[in-house]
């Protein structure tokens, strides 16, 4: 850590409450222990989980103040802990940094395990993975759970949001057909660019006599991203032994019907996960799309935009603040 300075610019909290209580802070660069890496970030992702950590609605640790927000990033390695052999610095990398003791994302520097860091892989920029580590393991964790295979007949409730249009396309690399339902006109367009064999609008069309001639024997799959009374009723469309998945922060959680297996996935990064994601990332041109973004001091202004319709991912440009 040698020509790392010891103190850096940082959005946190000094109590729970509203986006109002993110303030920009002074404070120390955390320390490297065995096993860490120091990130200098340039790209921090938003998520809904950032502004239930804010509310106090996820603690996840004995709570101390000020609480550096943010659960994904991406920058440059500047120092390794000790029995670190994956990587080095200089490599750039993406990083969870979800429930991370050491602080969270919302800063100029974070300090993360080994485990939840991947090599920015061929093809993403560093805008581009900033907004991917908790969506694409969150994405690839529930479509392993679904057993997604060569035809696998999927129906993608919220396919146009940050985790959807990364499951879409990891779940196309997979052999999935994909009938992917959409927020609004704009996502449904979203989805079409991504690939999807079908795409409907949840809100304006008729998403179960679309589903129904999609696939006329029913569906094998269903990720369900978004929760709703319309939501539950297309899951009937699911065939005997079928599966329906869900992660966390899905509000009302789906119910199976009679006959279908109910998954419930997280979006936890460990080293296997992230091999794979960057290896399905790597079959071909890939997209984290990018709605907004924000300069670090503007990390209230992120969060007040989730309650925004949006396509993707909102992300904070840390570097030059």
């Amino acid at each position: 850590m040698q020509n790392t300075p010891q103190q850096m610019q940082a959005m946190a909290v000094d109590e729970f409450g509203h986006a109002d209580k993110l303030t920009l802070h002074t404070l120390p660069v955390p320390m490297v222990d065995a096993g860490e890496v120091l990130i200098r970030i340039e790209i921090a992702g938003v998520g809904i989980w950032d502004a239930m950590e804010r509310e106090g609605d996820l603690v996840y640790n004995e709570v101390h103040f000020p609480r550096v927000l943010g659960g994904e990033c991406a920058g440059t390695i500047v120092a390794i802990g000790d029995g670190v052999e994956r990587f080095a610095v200089g490599d750039r990398v993406y990083a969870q940094s979800f429930m991370n003791d050491k602080g969270g994302s919302y800063a100029q520097y974070v300090v993360v395990c080994e485990k939840t860091i991947a090599p920015i892989p061929d093809g993403l920029d560093m805008l581009m993975a900033g907004g991917l580590p908790i969506a694409g393991i969150t994405a690839l964790n529930n479509l392993l759970a679904l057993g997604i295979g060569s035809e696998t007949k999927l129906m993608l409730w919220g396919a146009s949001g940050g985790v959807g249009h990364v499951a879409l396309q990891l779940a196309k690399r997979m052999g999935a057909n994909v009938f992917a339902i959409a927020s609004g006109a704009d996502g449904v367009e979203l989805c079409k660019q991504l690939s999807a064999d079908e795409a409907v609008d949840g809100r304006a069309d008729d998403v179960a006599q679309r589903a129904r001639a999609f696939a006329p024997d029913g569906f094998d799959a269903a990720l369900v991203l978004v929760g709703g009374d319309k939501v539950q009723s297309t899951l009937s469309l699911v065939r005997q032994g079928g599966i329906v998945s869900f992660p966390n922060g899905v509000i009302p959680e789906p119910k199976a019907p009679d006959g279908v297996e109910l998954k419930k996935a997280n979006g936890f990064a460990d080293p296997m996960l992230l091999d794979e994601l960057n290896r399905l990332i790597g079959i071909g041109e890939f997209q984290v799309h990018i709605a907004q973004t924000f300069a670090l001091s503007e990390a209230a202004q992120a969060q007040d935009a989730m309650k925004q319709h949006y396509l993707g991912k909102i992300v904070l440009r840390v570097s030059g603040e």
